[in-house]
């Protein structure tokens, strides 16, 4: 666990990144400087996800790509150049990015992905994150095991013609600054602490009555709505309970509480109605929300799914991160009748039209609360810490308020393995079945997206190549060769199975002369020859094996026709416009995890840029 340190920077540095310091702090611009990013292959989408993290000042980056630099790179990527033409294009990327930030280490690897993958698993455990771009599913999978052996984070982009997906894979995040869109100020207006109701005394009855206009004028929105919910709960026959239902009626009768506190103190207001009340009551009448938010609180279902982990039953283990003895003590501090079986107190409050001295003499009184029901929560994280031989020191009491001040939105995320998925074990086809059948069109669209771009991967696996490109006639597509009169063949589609021997997807029709509706006929292209009927009714069998074995039946969002024959029309292109998008998202992805800030995808997102729509689909 890292809490939030005194991280200091030069100044230099601090105007740099001045901007993305004021998104995660300097505790996460300190983590993003610590990573050290490894990129395979070069493509445009890899390319742009780097340029991205070089930019925000990650710590190095080393590129793995054994491809020269071709004409066709110069038409969508911007890290080579003409001059670049033929040489290792790892190493004219490496050279272009170090450019954007000279504080940013770089070096590149001139192999094979596949041979680093397979051969060498050892080179990725000194990485923080490994982006994986345009890399086949059979070759995402021994990476994932790799990674996860060596609890490196690994973010799979892809980009074929105007679609891209961008899949996470992790043992384990540990989400402590989510920083939600959404957020409240947690003020306990409906259930103070003796220290806060103290205080609030001091501002109502005759006391009230007492002050000068100004004084009143000035009286905190916060104390307003203590003192008022403290005499509408003293109305009630009986005390509101935790489970109180609010009605609109009392919703209606606490803000009538409000304006009479303020018209019973002043002739003039009382005169002059609503026009008159002083800008506190108003911020007082807008915040009344406040007084009905439920009595104990409403625990995020990711939080108590959480504290439901059986992981918190298993400390022992020497490597367990202290978040977890944390998280455990949260949990205990819950179920502690004395703390009333509420979460602690955040501490922080917001403006408020007041006195400097009574602001500050409020704050100070959350800000107590707070410290005090951290210094509670850490105590029992360290008691836990020694029950299993660790230190007590790991845990300092900074690092216990920094834990619960954003504790509510603390939760963990496990990714299904990429050989789950690819096999659709652990709910990963009954995942994607459910999106083609939901009633979002978005959803349902981009499913069937997601689809066929399993299908373009499981061809390439077996045919060396996108569909839609030129057939290579000395290797690899055997019927192909058989097809253009290649007699010396050399090797059978059987040599290189994409899975197992049961799927027959490397096989297409024999009867290849009807192709989709729309569908055009052999073409020529770099210098050699497309069957794109053929590609297509292949890909289209692919597709329906693969709709089988995910029990989905039909044609969901036209995906055996239109997005079919779409995908052999993109014929392996990597366009800019969309590699741009997805390395993008792909660099958020790993920021949110080199910082521990936000919230993770935690499932394959889908974008297509026709529609101009992303969704999250398995």
């Amino acid at each position: 666990f890292v809490s939030q340190t005194t991280h200091v920077m030069e100044e230099a540095k601090r105007k740099r990144y001045d901007r993305q310091l004021r998104i995660w702090g300097e505790h996460g611009q300190a983590r993003l400087e610590n990573c050290k990013v490894c990129l395979l292959h070069c493509g445009p989408t890899g390319v742009e996800a780097i340029k991205n993290l070089v930019l925000g000042g990650i710590h190095s980056f080393t590129l793995v790509d054994d491809a020269l630099v071709t004409p066709r790179d110069l038409g969508n990527n911007f890290f080579v150049h003409e001059s670049d033409l033929g040489k290792g294009r790892a190493a004219s990327v490496a050279k272009h990015m170090h450019d954007l930030n000279n504080s940013v280490t770089g070096s590149f690897v001139d192999e094979r992905v596949d041979d680093v993958v397979t051969q060498n698993p050892d080179f990725f455990a000194d990485f923080t994150v490994v982006v994986a771009s345009q890399c086949l599913g059979s070759t995402l999978a021994k990476l994932d095991a790799v990674c996860r052996a060596h609890d490196v984070a690994l973010v799979a982009l892809t980009t074929h013609g105007l679609v891209g997906t961008v899949r996470v894979s992790r043992l384990e995040q540990r989400v402590l600054e989510a920083k939600p869109e959404e957020t409240d100020f947690d003020l306990r207006v409906n259930q103070p602490w003796p220290e806060l109701v103290a205080f609030a005394r001091n501002f109502v009855g005759t006391r009230f009555h007492e002050m000068t206009e100004t004084q009143r004028a000035h009286v905190p929105w916060a104390v307003t709505l203590i003192n008022a919910f403290d005499e509408f709960d003293s109305a009630k026959e009986t005390h509101v309970s935790p489970i109180h239902e609010w009605t609109g009626e009392d919703r209606v009768s606490i803000k009538k509480i409000i304006k009479k506190q303020f018209m019973d103190a002043s002739a003039q207001t009382a005169e002059l109605g609503d026009a008159a009340l002083p800008e506190n009551c108003t911020e007082a009448l807008a915040n009344a929300r406040h007084a009905w938010k439920p009595l104990h609180g409403v625990l995020p279902a990711a939080l108590l799914e959480t504290l439901a982990d059986p992981k918190l039953d298993n400390l022992e283990t020497p490597d367990t991160p202290v978040f977890w003895f944390l998280l455990a003590g949260l949990k205990e501090f819950l179920q502690n009748p004395e703390g009333g079986q509420i979460m602690p107190v955040e501490g922080s409050i917001p403006d408020m039209t007041s006195t400097t001295e009574w602001y500050v003499a409020l704050q100070t009184i959350y800000r107590d609360k707070s410290n005090a029901d951290a210094a509670a929560v850490g105590e029992r994280a360290r008691r836990l810490l020694r029950l299993n031989g660790r230190s007590e020191t790991e845990i300092s009491d900074e690092d216990a308020r920094f834990f619960c001040k954003h504790a509510l939105h603390a939760h963990v995320i496990r990714w299904r393995t990429v050989d789950d998925e690819l096999k659709w074990r652990n709910g990963a086809g009954a995942a994607l079945a459910s999106s083609l059948r939901n009633n979002d069109d978005t959803v349902k669209h981009c499913a069937a997206r997601y689809v066929v771009h399993r299908a373009v991967d499981l061809f390439r696996e077996t045919r060396g190549r996108y569909p839609g490109t030129p057939v290579d006639l000395s290797m690899g597509d055997s019927r192909k060769r058989k097809e253009y009169g290649d007699t010396e063949m050399t090797g059978t589609e059987d040599e290189n199975p994409s899975r197992d021997s049961s799927r027959d997807v490397s096989n297409p029709p024999k009867d290849v002369s009807d192709p989709p509706k729309g569908c055009s006929t052999e073409h020529v292209s770099f210098g050699g020859v497309c069957d794109v009927p053929g590609d297509t009714a292949s890909l289209r069998q692919i597709v329906e094996t693969l709709l089988t074995e995910i029990n989905v039946h039909g044609n969901p969002a036209n995906v055996l026709d239109v997005l079919t024959t779409e995908a052999v029309r993109c014929a392996g292109g990597e366009p800019h416009a969309v590699a741009a998008v997805i390395g993008g998202i792909g660099a958020q992805e790993v920021i949110k995890i080199v910082t521990e800030q936000f919230t993770p995808c935690a499932r394959t997102l889908v974008y297509d840029a026709a529609k101009a729509v992303t969704a999250t689909v398995l």
